[in-house]
């Protein structure tokens, strides 16, 4: 179950999360990482062929970081995904995008449903055994290191024009869910630890990630990818082609933190294209500790 401690208590021990997800990340080394070679699945034949992986795939990591808020933890990553992966991403995607829905809380139950005015944008899904989703999972989860990583959600494709928003919302859920997205244990309450959205399309003016809550970066930071509000206050991450933020939403004691609440700022012109990659956590496992990578507290406890 998810404790009930202070804020204060849960600031105090976020300090402890966030420098093990930076100890993880320094152990990454220089960011790259042994290539893996996946054999790809075959796309359809409405796909564009010319972009989507057939053959052998080489699963490289590189990539570099720039950390924009230590508390709450907050972290751009330049060159998350490649261009053939992106150009794979789009391909595979081409005929499958829908209205984009919003998980809306009713007592003590989700509800997923249309709502034009909270959310406007559309949305395809990746099937987990994609050649590229299994590649990006492997990602995330070697940035994550020494927090929980057993399961990602699956890939979230998410397409906005001009006009679209996705007004202030939060990642994490208020009331964790118990159903979950491994066949292996359908029913097991998690939530959601952290959020990764990557860049994929950015030919478009506005459309920048906003988080209100953040001090913003130095006024001479990368204006380019991201910026402070004329305020001072708000940090604003603007759509750069093929690079991510990643954010911890929890805080030790499980629960969430709202100073991540954020929205996607309307797209003036043009498209942005993003993706979402969320890493589970588990309840009944540590987020930082043993079976942080794999079932074995869980099964013993079975």
């Amino acid at each position: 179950m998810v404790q009930k401690d202070s804020r204060k208590s849960s600031s105090l021990v976020f300090l402890f999360s966030a420098s093990a997800l930076l100890l993880s990340l320094l152990q990454i080394g220089k960011w790259a990482s042994k290539s893996a070679v996946i054999t790809s699945l075959t796309g359809s034949t409405s796909q564009n062929v010319s972009t989507i992986i057939t053959g052998h795939f080489s699963c490289d990591h590189n990539y570099t970081i720039e950390i924009m808020s230590f508390d709450p933890l907050v972290i751009y990553v330049n060159n998350f995904v490649t261009e053939q992966e992106i150009d794979h991403l789009l391909g595979v995607t081409k005929d499958t995008w829908e209205d984009s829905y919003v998980s809306h809380r009713r007592d003590d139950q989700y509800f997923s449903e249309l709502d034009k005015e909270w959310r406007s944008s559309q949305s395809a899904i990746i099937e987990t055994k994609d050649p590229v989703s299994e590649c990006l999972k492997r990602r995330l989860t070697n940035i994550l290191g020494n927090l929980q990583h057993i399961d990602t959600e699956p890939l979230q494709l998410v397409k906005y024009e001009g006009g679209e928003p996705f007004r202030m919302h939060q990642d994490w859920l208020h009331i964790p869910k118990n159903v979950t997205f491994n066949a292996q244990h359908r029913h097991r309450l998690h939530n959601r630890l952290i959020t990764s959205f990557t860049y994929l399309e950015d030919d478009c003016t506005g459309g920048e990630t906003y988080f209100p809550e953040l001090v913003g970066v130095g006024s001479k930071a990368d204006g380019d990818k991201f910026s402070r509000t004329e305020t001072g206050k708000g940090l604003l991450v603007k759509p750069k082609r093929g690079n991510a933020v990643l954010w911890n939403n929890l805080f030790m004691n499980g629960t969430g933190d709202e100073r991540l609440s954020h929205a996607s700022l309307p797209v003036k012109s043009g498209r942005k294209i993003g993706m979402n990659l969320f890493s589970v956590y588990y309840l009944d496992t540590p987020i930082v500790g043993d079976g942080v990578a794999d079932d074995s507290i869980h099964q013993q406890v079975q």
